[in-house]
């Protein structure tokens, strides 16, 4: 591992959504079940898209502005605490579920709804858990003092 990497990363984080999604999407289909059909169903999964999608484009642009890499395997150059990250720690996975729900709704899937804690959870055990103890290392009592102000998810 060189000097500009952080743990080694066994599975691209955007990957464990779509995992999900796959295999919630597995579940309907074997036990052929489904949500109600009601149109406002529509309605919460276009919001949760929109608030995920602007989610992420806010913080792609804050690491811009910061001049970091967005890539969680290269170690930081700057600890990102304006726009969305003063309000979560991990504004791409928070955007990420927020368009795992989106695509739920939209297919009326109550196995994709199922898989969304699940990989929620393998997230924050997997991924979120080793770039946290890599910035703390890292950045030290910078992190320290914005870990404990700002929360992991919401």
């Amino acid at each position: 591992m060189s000097a500009e990497q952080n743990t080694p990363l066994r599975l691209p984080p955007p990957l464990f959504y779509l995992t999900g999604l796959f295999f919630g999407y597995s579940l309907d289909r074997v036990i052929k079940w489904q949500l109600p059909q009601w149109p406002a169903l529509y309605a919460v999964a276009a919001i949760a898209a929109a608030l995920g999608i602007l989610l992420v484009l806010a913080a792609l642009w804050a690491f811009k502005r910061h001049n970091t890499t967005v890539l969680p395997y290269r170690r930081a150059n700057t600890l990102v605490t304006t726009g969305p990250y003063r309000i979560t720690r991990n504004p791409m996975y928070v955007s990420f579920s927020l368009l795992h729900l989106a695509c739920a709704l939209a297919q009326f899937s109550p196995g994709m709804l199922l898989t969304l804690p699940f990989v929620c959870y393998a997230v924050q055990e997997h991924v979120i858990k080793g770039e946290e103890a890599a910035l703390a290392k890292h950045f030290g009592e910078q992190w320290q003092q914005y870990s404990t102000k700002v929360r992991r998810w919401l």
